[in-house]
């Protein structure tokens, strides 16, 4: 099968004689723009007992991972698309033979100042037929040099052995960094006599773009600007440090009494000046469309950290279009799952606390070790604790009204619609004082009570049919309801649909196990199932899976029986079961 990312590891002798090649052994910030599996990075030097911090790009978005845990960063996927060069001081490289000359003359381009090293076929040197290895030998005769090694990728420590040849390729390229930093003294000095308000006279607050249709070209747009005049302000500084410096010490800094201030404008200070900034804005750049899509406006708050902790990985990205539209697409693609997570918090949330917020019924039998009890929540009524608040306060915490808002956005996407017309979270805000005082207030999917003394607020639903169809999709994931292709009887229908009912019967059989000894109370298998150690889950599971067997059996529901032939008709959910309710992005 052919490789189409002609992937040869690189060995580890010819790694360590790559990283010796380099004749500043004083690195700012490294590149390696052909990553693989990060082979050639192993015999890295450390600085201070740390790891040198690598920037790494890999084509196959496969080997990301592998690198990442090995604590590079990467920047890209792409490097013929990348452009940020003018952080790095060193760059390494053992790009595909096919097109080495061509990502060397890349690497070439965006560096500002520095060294590059790459390994390439020997065959790209000595046989220069294209312009693009013509340009490259060019380069090597004037800037750097070159050493030809033999069977490298053909000893016992190669990974993927190849017979070829190899051209291991010096270069460095010299910026006029020094000219930019110092100027034209006279020229500078003849400014002298200009005045403060000549001096500010050409600075004007930047206009806003405000093009919706073209956010994303627009934020690339802003964020390529903000780095140029990032770049141009630690030239700057650098300049007015090295001015400094010719001066000389302050009358303070002679006599002993005063903090000398050392010149920081070498090459490499500067880099890591630029590095450090150019981190900063990409990360406001990507967190940006982090915010600012559509997508996250509609995502619950524990989704939100969810996709954030993800985030933590894409933010290393060079901040382009296609890498913006390359993210978002994956959250497209995971819409789906990141949509079901959301119904899921909030029905953990409702019944974390409260015991009287859920009901039982029996699950479904299956192959799993153990059976388990499914949960729904009451149709009628529950009630979330942990609200309380002072006679002086105007409104809810913050934390509670996050809570509020992701009810308010499940709810709505439940019921197929983009927002709840009439939110929680603003019958909160605009009638507090009446909730205070004990009034119930309706909203689109709930009446509301609220209790701000213990701090306890009592839902009750308006729409029954959009519990059930919480309770369904969470019974579907977790596998308390039957597989979809499974021709159920009825008597597990009816169970499930009476829980309610026989919630009570259900809870007296469990109490029979569970009464106060002296001053002792029995095994709780209500506690046990939800906070205990595998011993007493499985203990108090078996507890509750029998008292529902007996409630069953005294009622005559058998939720184990079979169709013979399919009734089964609609009666599970599953998410494509839900009304069109889609998370969309910025365009």
């Amino acid at each position: 099968m052919t490789d189409p990312y002609q992937y040869y590891p690189t060995p580890e002798a010819l790694s360590r004689k790559a990283w010796a090649m380099f004749k500043n052994q004083q690195f700012a910030r490294v590149l390696e723009p052909s990553a693989g599996e990060g082979h050639l990075l192993r015999p890295g030097p450390y600085q201070y007992g740390k790891r040198l911090p690598i920037d790494c790009i890999e084509i196959d978005i496969r080997k990301h991972a592998v690198l990442r845990d090995e604590g590079y960063a990467v920047v890209g996927m792409d490097f013929l698309q990348f452009q940020s060069g003018s952080v790095y001081s060193h760059v390494i490289m053992n790009p595909p033979f096919a097109d080495g000359a061509k990502h060397v003359l890349k690497a070439w381009e965006i560096l500002f100042d520095g060294e590059i090293v790459a390994i390439l076929n020997a065959e790209t040197v000595r046989n220069p037929f294209s312009k693009e290895r013509q340009l490259l030998l060019r380069l090597i005769e004037q800037h750097g040099e070159v050493e030809f090694l033999q069977e490298m990728f053909a000893g016992e420590d190669a990974e993927r052995k190849t017979p070829v040849d190899v051209a291991l390729v010096w270069l460095k390229k010299t910026s006029t960094f020094e000219q930019d930093i110092l100027g034209s003294i006279l020229d500078d000095l003849r400014q002298d006599r200009l005045e403060a308000d000549d001096l500010a006279g050409e600075f004007h607050l930047p206009h806003e773009l405000a093009l919706p249709n073209a956010f994303i070209d627009n934020a690339v747009l802003m964020f390529n600007a903000a780095v140029e005049a990032a770049r141009q302000a630690v030239v700057s500084e650098a300049r007015a440090s090295r001015y400094r410096t010719m001066l000389g010490k302050t009358l303070g800094e002679l006599s002993g009494g005063g903090i000398s201030s050392e010149d920081d404008s070498s090459s490499d200070a500067v880099k890591r000046t630029l590095f450090k900034r150019y981190r900063d804005l990409k990360n406001r750049a990507w967190a940006s469309i982090l915010r600012s899509t559509q997508v996250t406006s509609r995502l619950s708050s524990t989704a939100q950290k969810r996709l954030e902790s993800d985030f933590e990985a894409v933010k290393s990205l060079e901040f382009t279009v296609p890498n913006i539209y390359g993210f978002l697409q994956g959250i497209i693609d995971q819409q789906g799952k990141i949509q079901l997570s959301m119904v899921c918090d909030v029905f953990d949330l409702i019944t974390r606390y409260h015991s009287d917020n859920t009901v039982f019924y029996m699950g479904w039998k299956s192959n799993d070790k153990h059976r388990a009890l499914g949960m729904r929540i009451k149709t009628t009524r529950f009630v979330i604790p942990g609200h309380a608040t002072e006679s002086y306060q105007n409104d809810l915490s913050w934390e509670s009204q996050r809570m509020l808002a992701d009810f308010d956005k499940v709810f709505a996407m439940l019921d197929g619609k983009y927002e709840a017309a009439v939110g929680l979270e603003s019958v909160f805000r605009n009638h507090f004082h009446a909730l205070r005082t004990g009034q119930r207030i309706s909203g689109s999917y709930f009446d509301v009570r609220y209790y701000p003394g213990v701090g306890t607020i009592h839902f009750f639903p308006t729409n029954k049919a959009l519990i059930d169809r919480m309770n369904r999709l969470v019974g579907n994931h977790r596998r308390w309801l039957p597989p979809a292709e499974t021709k159920t009887g009825n008597g597990f229908w009816q169970q499930f649909d009476q829980a309610e009912k026989l919630d009570k019967a259900f809870r007296t059989e469990v109490s029979k196990h569970g009464k106060r000894d002296g001053r002792r109370y029995h095994f709780d298998p209500f506690w046990a199932v939800k906070y205990g150690d595998e011993s007493e889950r499985e203990r108090g599971n078996a507890m509750l899976t029998q008292a529902m067997s007996t409630v069953l059996a005294n009622h005559g529901i058998d939720p184990d029986s079979l169709l013979d032939s399919d009734q089964y008709g609609i009666r599970q959910l599953d998410w494509d079961g839900l009304p069109d309710s889609h998370l969309t992005l910025a365009s």
